[in-house]
């Protein structure tokens, strides 16, 4: 399982740094073959180690595993591997090291990922990607999502700052048939529903996606906002009446 050959060395001390997205299938050979043969293991939430306990790479390489609950902490933590090395050598043998980043989902989807290429560079960042939370939340309420508006209320160590905000939603409504959010514990599904209530709506709030708890809530925004929800969760937004214009 030696990945050596296959990795540029930096003189530096440090090989590459593997993002690698987990929370909804079963890592593939290769992402398998670079989480064996890394050095060190790091996730930005517990949440992520808890998943990725339930995996089959979890026994051989937990004792790699560091887990930085901050994305500015993670960012610098990785800068100081790269400025001080030398860095570990391969689990399985040979020269140099690399670093195994888990993140949520699809990285380049609000998460890590970006940050990572900014801060490191296209050569250092390799990118394996899982589905995204909003493809699976799509799939669960079997609706197309190639015509939907995406925004982000997530805001979760300083990844990008957000173009919208969620007194944004009712005027958005207007031009665009679907929306779709990406939540968090401030602008959660209640807040949202208060924003929209009376307007002509169905909201899904598609609730821990991929865990074993996982639950799917249609209703009138009248109908939401009295109700709480665990997290993480999604939220979709679909227009009742005609068809709107995009733009």
């Amino acid at each position: 399982k030696s990945l050596t050959g296959k990795i540029h060395r930096r003189s530096n001390g440090v090989n590459k740094l593997y993002i690698i997205g987990i929370g909804f299938r079963p890592f593939d050979k290769k992402a398998s073959e670079i989480i064996y043969n890394s050095s060190l293991i790091l996730t930005t939430s517990n949440r992520l180690y808890e998943l990725f306990k339930e995996c089959e790479e979890f026994e051989e390489v937990k004792g790699r595993i560091k887990v930085i609950t901050n994305v500015d902490e993670t960012i610098n933590f990785i800068k100081s591997k790269i400025s001080n090395p030398p860095f570990p050598p391969l689990a399985k043998g040979g020269e140099g090291g690399f670093i195994v980043l888990l993140a949520s989902g699809d990285p380049m989807f609000h998460g890590i990922g970006r940050r990572a290429v900014k801060e490191f560079g296209e050569d250092m960042v390799e990118i394996l990607p899982d589905l995204s939370c909003i493809q699976i939340a799509f799939s669960r309420i079997k609706e197309p999502w190639d015509d939907a508006f995406l925004i982000s209320l997530h805001r979760s160590g300083n990844l990008e700052k957000n173009k919208y905000e969620i007194e944004d939603i009712p005027l958005l409504l207007t031009r665009h048939n679907k929306i779709v959010i990406l939540t968090n514990e401030q602008n959660n599904p209640a807040q949202i529903a208060q924003k929209v209530k009376g307007l002509p709506v169905i909201m899904y709030v598609c609730e821990r996606i991929g865990y074993d708890d996982e639950k799917i809530t249609k209703g009138a925004p009248e109908v939401i906002l009295k109700m709480e929800f665990l997290t993480p969760n999604v939220v979709i937004l679909q227009n009742r009446v005609g068809e709107k214009t995009n733009g």
